[in-house]
């Protein structure tokens, strides 16, 4: 066998023990992986952005007489995403309506509790609707059971008075008769009772319930000014045999009592004088801000832009009450209410506008029907209540 020799240039030898190694594939190196880097964070911050814009903004619970719960829900969503899935509050919906930050219905299909939603472009979605899944009943007492990643506010029915609580709320207040509650996230468990107003046992009962948890407070070591305030016009009024406005001031006193102790609660700095003041604004702000969230969730309708366009004329309710003067008082502050709106509402409007439980408006509305007052469409998987002409002929 024939040996080949092969010389080498002077260029091309090497030195014994070094390594060779191309410095073009370094450079490529170390231009890539800042590259490399920035991807992994901008689909990190990409993931946090898209839980930040889903994360809900405003979240309102109204339960109603009946234990059927209206849920408001609110949040910012990616408009660049096709659809949304939106966990819902109860497996059982009703009433349903979708919209975006413009009023503009939007498409949405339910399988259980889980709900999605067609954004088609859009950067906020509000939805509403009514599920019977967070009340229970046993016996006299209800219960509202919810559980929430955020904060959210819950407002009870009329003339009920809260038996128990699982968690303590972040602000507590009575608009219009009714106990207006603003709860951290998390879960919580709310027990009422429906007051039976005007006796002297129930008087009597409120007003050593307000006392004994006036006591409580007391001996906490925390001053019940107002509470106290309140309660002694309870005990007037009930000498006076005003037993309904008693109970009332006594359900009153108890409630103020609750503010003055989550108030004492909040950690103060004794050196400086302004804290107290900064606390007290602040505690009015939440609840103001509170209020003004409900109260503009409850003024918030579907718009019936969104509806099949016709020549449809609404008639004028004058005509109306002059055919129908056996009319109720409060079938005739519906039909005031349908004819301001242009003549056609959603159910769910008229619920929102006089507070109504569910079956009382469907009754309500069915009433006016039955009178030819009124008639009924689906729309949207929404009964639409339209105003419908009479004519002189049908009187005589």
């Amino acid at each position: 066998m024939s040996q080949e020799i092969e010389v080498l240039s002077a260029q091309d030898t090497l030195l014994e023990g070094m390594l060779f190694v191309r410095i073009t594939y370094i450079l490529t190196t170390m231009m890539r992986a800042p590259i490399v880097a920035a991807c992994f964070f901008l689909l990190a911050l990409s993931s946090f952005v898209q839980y930040a814009l889903s994360s809900p903004k405003v979240l309102d619970f109204t339960v109603y007489a009946d234990g059927t719960a209206h849920v408001f829900y609110q949040t910012d969503v990616d408009p660049q995403s096709p659809d949304y899935t939106l966990t819902l509050y109860g497996n059982s919906v009703g009433n349903l309506v979708v919209e975006d930050e413009n009023g503009t219905l939007l498409s949405s299909k339910v399988n259980n509790n889980l709900m999605v939603i067609e954004t088609l472009g859009a950067s906020t979605i509000k939805v509403d609707y009514d599920t019977p899944d967070l009340v229970s009943k046993s016996g006299k007492t209800w219960a509202f059971h919810v559980n929430s990643l955020v904060d959210y506010s819950v407002l009870l029915p009329k003339n009920t008075v809260i038996v128990g609580m699982s968690i303590t709320p972040l602000n507590m207040q009575v608009v219009d008769d009714q106990s207006l509650i603003a709860l951290p996230a998390g879960s919580a468990d709310i027990s009422y009772v429906f007051g039976v107003l005007g006796t002297s046992q129930t008087a009597t009962l409120a007003i050593q319930k307000a006392h004994d948890f006036i006591s409580t407070v007391n001996l906490q070591g925390i001053k019940t000014p107002m509470a106290s305030a309140k309660l002694e016009e309870a005990n007037s009024a009930f000498n006076q045999g005003k037993y309904a406005d008693a109970e009332a001031l006594a359900n009153t006193a108890k409630n103020l009592a609750l503010q003055e102790q989550q108030t004492a609660n909040i950690p103060k700095n004794p050196s400086d004088n302004t804290i107290p003041i900064l606390i007290a604004g602040g505690i009015a702000a939440v609840g103001a801000a509170v209020f003004l969230t409900i109260k503009k969730s409850k003024t918030r309708l579907v718009t019936v832009a969104e509806l099949p366009k016709s020549n449809y004329v609404p008639p004028d309710k004058e005509t109306i009450f002059r055919l129908k003067p056996e009319l109720r008082q409060e079938d005739k502050e519906i039909i005031i209410f349908i004819s301001e709106k242009g003549g056609r509402v959603y159910e769910s409007e008229l619920r929102k506008k006089f507070l109504l439980p569910r079956t009382t408006t469907w009754r309500a509305v069915k009433r006016l029907e039955r009178e030819g007052i009124v008639e009924i469409e689906k729309v949207d998987q929404q009964n639409l209540i339209k105003l419908r002409k009479i004519q002189e002929e049908e009187q005589e």
